[in-house]
């Protein structure tokens, strides 16, 4: 099972997920998948990392990306679909990226890191789009 059409993958699926996108930039912290509603389903942090929040904050964050998210889709119809969406803080940049409709990577990447939209556009999103395909295709 994978994360195509809607379901959502096995514990291998995503860990190897976790593990491709943790590899592609030395400046990703941390992989997280929610579904639609906020849930947190999967979370990985980059090895010796001493991370901002806590298990059960990623999750508070999650749902309230997630709700973030849900009001800004009534926008598509005119902007079109969202490819990503980006917050810089002070201490980390966090992003949201749409698998499909019912599920979301969120990640977050070192502040220092100057090439954030180069390496979601041309590292993140095609690795999960590459691994949503080779998964899916059973």
């Amino acid at each position: 099972m994978s994360i195509h059409g809607g379901t959502i993958a096995n514990n291998d699926f995503l860990e190897a997920l976790e593990n491709e996108l943790l590899s592609l930039n030395k400046s990703i912290r941390w992989v997280g998948i929610t579904n639609g509603d906020g849930i947190q389903i999967s979370e990985k942090y980059r090895e010796g990392l001493k991370p901002f929040l806590t298990k059960e904050e990623n999750e508070d964050y999650a749902s309230h990306t997630m709700d973030r998210h849900t009001k800004r889709l009534k926008f598509e119809p005119k902007l079109g679909e969202l490819e990503y969406a980006l917050v810089k803080y002070e201490s980390v940049n966090r992003a949201i990226i749409p698998i499909n409709r019912k599920y979301y990577l969120l990640i977050a990447m070192d502040i220092e890191e100057n090439d954030v939209d180069k390496i979601i556009m041309e590292k993140v999103i095609p690795t999960t789009r590459k691994r949503q395909l080779e998964e899916g295709s059973d």
